[in-house]
This record gives structure tokens, C-alpha cells and sequence, in this order.
């Protein structure tokens, strides 16, 4: 793992999604991205080692504490994987990332927020106005819950071209949602 002195990057939501509405008004990525970085995130999702995740989560944690960056968050969620995914790959990356920040930093965490409705192929496939088609109404927010005025932390392992996150972020604000700030292991 890269050391926790490399700063924290604070990405400008307008910087990330050129040209496309911003729902969300800030992210977070907690590492430059490297070659290795890239290496265990890819460990961590399809070798079976979820502990790297929580590793992750708790570095991620522990900087937010340090540097105050979820002020104010009421609640932190993952992105979903869709119940396929999730069966295929036995866990959510993000969702461990998530519960780990929230236990850290004493914020109610909710895993199941977000629900993916559509399968979409991986993100990976596609370049950056794909992206955003291939995640348009994939997501809906669990029923029975108010998330008005709510300021909700967004969690992914990897921040690429954003769309998966705006796509998200969308979601919570169409249904009340304050503010939304993401927070990602790297930005690509």
C-alpha cells in the first residue's frame, strides 16, 4: 500500500463530468492512481481478497477523520453491484470500503441505499459518453426511506469518467438528497 502521507485529492465535480450536469458537488480520492494501486484494486474485486477493500476503507477512514472531509454527512452508501455481480463476485468492493469510513468516522452507513435495477456491462468496456448510457437507469433508491436534506457519501473503489457516480448521485437527489459527495480509492 502507498503511504497515507501522499495528500488527498479534492476533484471538482465539473472537472470530472466535462460538459455533463453535476449531481454530486465534490469527490474525494484518496490516492494518486499508480500502476499498483490499479493492481490491488484489481485483486481486491476479482482474485477474492476483500480484505484489501476494508484496508482501503480504513486508510480512506482514517484520512477523513484527519483532514475533516465528511463533515456533516448524515449517511454513506455504496454504488450497488447488481445481484448477478454480486453473486459472481461473493461481496461489493464498495460496500466494504463504505462500511469501514462510516464505522471510523461514527456515520450511519446504509448498503442497501441504492439498488441496482439493470444489469450493465462493466464500465471498463466503454468510453466516456458510453459510460453514461450504459449506467442511465440502472439505479432507484430503496423503498420506504427519506433521504431529504440528507448530505449522503457516495462509495466506489475507482473514479473514472464519473458517470457512475453522477448516475448515482442523481438518483438521491431527484429523491430529496441535500448535498452528495463521492469518495473513491483513485481517480483515473
Amino acid at each position: 500500500f502507498q503511504s497515507l502521507e501522499t495528500p488527498s485529492l479534492m476533484i471538482d465535480q465539473l472537472d470530472v463530468l466535462q460538459h455533463t450536469t453535476a449531481w454530486f458537488e465534490r469527490s474525494i480520492s484518496i490516492y494518486e492512481f499508480s500502476e499498483s494501486i490499479q493492481e490491488l484494486i484489481h485483486i481486491s474485486k476479482y482474485k477474492n481478497m476483500p480484505g484489501i477493500c476494508s484496508r482501503y476503507g480504513r486508510d480512506i477512514g482514517e484520512l477523513c477523520i484527519k483532514q475533516n472531509l465528511l463533515e456533516a454527512v448524515d449517511l454513506i452508501a455504496p454504488v450497488p453491484l447488481h445481484s448477478l455481480r454480486l453473486r459472481e463476485r461473493g461481496y461489493n468492493q464498495a460496500a466494504i470500503i463504505a462500511k469501514e469510513i462510516a464505522k471510523l468516522n461514527s456515520i450511519a452507513f446504509d448498503e442497501k441505499l441504492l439498488k441496482r435495477v439493470r444489469y450493465t456491462n462493466q464500465q471498463a468496456k466503454y468510453n466516456k459518453e458510453e459510460r453514461a448510457e450504459n449506467v442511465r437507469d440502472a439505479f432507484a433508491l430503496k423503498k420506504n426511506i427519506d433521504i431529504t436534506n440528507k448530505k449522503i457519501a457516495l462509495v466506489d473503489d475507482v473514479l473514472t469518467t464519473g458517470a457512475t457516480m453522477n448516475e448515482c448521485a442523481k438518483i438521491l437527489k431527484d429523491n430529496g438528497a441535500n448535498a452528495v459527495i463521492t469518495i473513491t480509492i483513485v481517480r483515473i
